[in-house]
């Protein structure tokens, strides 16, 4: 590292978006903090980074613990005495219907995708303002721009991120600090695996993506007595039948990776300091309709995409 090298924070950089990006970015020069919960999960990452030689180093970081990300941003900040860009990449999806997703699951999502990177900014902010420079990514999700069905606590998540990025972004632009949201549609990762799924299932979609999974206890006792897993299996299992097969034809993590580098450069260049990236058809062509649609012609406009 040497003192002119810009600095890259990027959280859940074990795999899927995180670990493409960190990459991406020390690829370009950008010396890169890739932090990630659980180390034991780096050796993909270093492998890459030892192979090419790239500025990258690993780092353990929590977003849910506000003591590790004190920790791991100070340590960062005693190396290299400035934090450049910052990457609130880490989260996950908890998917079900809201009657059936119990209250602590909700609030677990909550600690994840929302305070999670109000953790990381807030720690982050003090030292970029001192700079009068810095650039905050948050990735964000077309959820984040309209409710998609069986993501009711996951889409809420993303819809909150949307809202404190734009009122942040008044905050900090006299300061120097430029604000991007990124808002990738269906994106081939491993996000699916990662899902949290209600168990016991007794319907056909969920009882087969759920197959060899540990049980869970996200879920309320909302077990009907005709042995399906619960009142909405029908919209669920009708919304899955869409979501798998546009999975296997969607943009990979380093089409969303390409996007946070391009968008990082556009800030650069521009006088601007709020920024909005889509990625993905699908990305786009939903977003397209909410500019377009009323209310009731979106909402049967989704049905219609999803649900049918």
């Amino acid at each position: 590292m040497n003192k002119n090298q810009s600095i890259a924070v990027v959280t859940g950089s074990s795999t899927g978006i995180g670990l493409s990006t960190s990459i991406l970015l020390a690829r370009n020069g950008f010396y890169t903090y890739a932090t990630m919960r659980d180390t034991r999960k780096r050796h993909a990452i270093e492998k890459i980074a030892n192979q090419e030689n790239l500025p990258l180093e690993v780092l353990s970081l929590d977003v849910d613990d506000d003591r590790s990300v004190k920790v791991s941003i100070q340590k960062i900040f005693d190396k290299s005495n400035h934090i450049d860009i910052l990457v609130n990449n880490a989260g996950y999806g908890l998917f079900g219907a809201l009657e059936d997703v119990s209250m602590e699951a909700i609030k677990q999502q909550f600690e994840t995708n929302l305070f999670g990177p109000i953790r990381m900014i807030k720690e982050v902010l003090p030292i970029m303002r001192k700079q009068r420079d810095g650039i905050i990514i948050n990735v964000s999700s077309i959820s984040g721009m309209l409710g998609i069905p069986g993501s009711s606590a996951y889409v809420s998540t993303k819809f909150a991120l949307e809202g404190l990025s734009e009122s942040i972004s008044y905050e900090i632009e006299p300061y120097g600090i430029k604000l991007i949201l990124i808002e990738p549609g269906v994106i081939n990762t491993n996000f699916v695996s990662n899902l949290n799924l209600p168990n016991p299932v007794d319907n056909r979609t969920q009882k087969t993506i759920l197959k060899g999974r540990a049980s869970s206890d996200n879920y309320s006792n909302n077990i009907p007595n005709n042995r399906t897993f619960s009142n909405y299996s029908d919209t669920i299992d009708a919304f899955l039948s869409h979501y798998y097969p546009a999975m296997e034809k969607a943009p990979l993590p380093e089409d969303v990776s390409a996007v946070i580098l391009e968008s990082i450069n556009n800030a650069r260049q521009s006088s601007e300091s709020f920024f909005r990236f889509s990625v993905g058809k699908d990305a786009k062509a939903f977003l397209e309709a909410k500019k377009r649609m009323s209310d009731s012609q979106l909402h049967e406009f989704v049905s219609n995409r999803l649900l049918k």
